[in-house]
């Protein structure tokens, strides 16, 4: 379960990147980037905190 989430994660991660540097490129507005550099940075950390709490519950 927790390989499929971290591909599942890893995909989105990729298209979000590649959609932030085609709007960059092509000149979109500043709160659509500002978007997507909060996306970049909130779903790792959260994927990162899931992982953290599935390991404390399987040690109990």
């Amino acid at each position: 379960m927790k390989r499929i989430l971290a591909i599942v994660v890893l995909v989105f991660i990729l298209l979000t990147l590649l959609h932030f540097l085609y709007t960059a490129f092509t000149g979109g507005s500043k709160e659509s980037l500002l978007a997507h550099l909060f996306l970049l940075m909130i779903v790792p950390a959260v994927f990162y905190v899931l992982q953290w709490v599935t390991n404390l519950i399987r040690r109990e």
